[in-house]
């Protein structure tokens, strides 16, 4: 193993001409493996993905089960990377336990679980749960009695565009303005900012919060 570099060296069989000095080769091969490998602070290095268990109230919802532990085996780290990366917050969570049923979705918190509808369409189980999982992601910031879908939907539309295009996002807020309580509303005034403004909203909101929590 090379310090700093993360390469690990073995036999390698090659077509290119031999080179006199094997000093120089070894050093070539170094610098070429080193300036193509991504640095560990890249934006491409590995993420912490929190390990979700996807449980069913009751035999009846076995398949959507099954669905949902698809979803999260494909895109777990895209995910959580994209999650992280736009709304500039880590996840605390290492395990989530998510109770699919058919119910009222709902993120949990700490060691309660989530709670996943089953019949939802394979498009809407992919965009409830990353609006679960963003929850539980901002959740350090607030009270548990705070509203938080107004602040959760300055970044979550960007998550969804990045992850999945905007066709989707835009369709997944039809979805979510049908609903009642705070989710029309929140989203038209999230969706009134551009991008630029739902980012710098955000950042004023986690520095506000932070502040305060810190004086609590």
């Amino acid at each position: 193993m090379i310090a700093g570099c993360g390469l690990r060296i073995g036999r390698v069989k090659s077509r290119a001409p031999r080179v006199r000095n094997p000093q120089s080769a070894v050093l070539l091969v170094l610098a070429i493996a080193c300036s193509s490998s991504p640095s560990p602070t890249s934006s491409s290095s590995p993420v912490r993905v929190p390990r979700l268990e996807f449980v069913p109230e009751s035999e009846t919802f076995a398949a959507a089960v099954g669905e949902y532990e698809r979803i999260w085996a494909a895109d777990a780290a895209r995910i959580v990377h994209t999650m992280q990366e736009i709304s500039g917050l880590t996840f605390t969570d290492t395990a989530i336990t998510a109770i699919v049923f058919e119910g009222v979705s709902s993120s949990g918190f700490r060691d309660t679980p989530m709670r996943l509808r089953a019949s939802y369409p394979l498009d809407t189980k992919r965009a409830t749960l990353i609006h679960e999982l963003g929850h539980r992601l901002q959740s350090p910031l607030f009270r548990r009695q705070d509203e938080e879908h107004g602040p959760l939907f300055l970044w979550l539309y960007d998550v969804w565009v990045r992850l999945y295009g905007q066709e989707f996002a835009d369709a997944q807020v039809a979805v979510e303005r049908r609903r009642r309580g705070p989710y029309p509303r929140a989203w038209d005034e999230a969706l009134a900012l551009s991008p630029r403004e739902r980012a710098e909203r955000w950042r004023a909101i986690v520095s506000n919060q932070r502040q305060r929590r810190n004086e609590e």
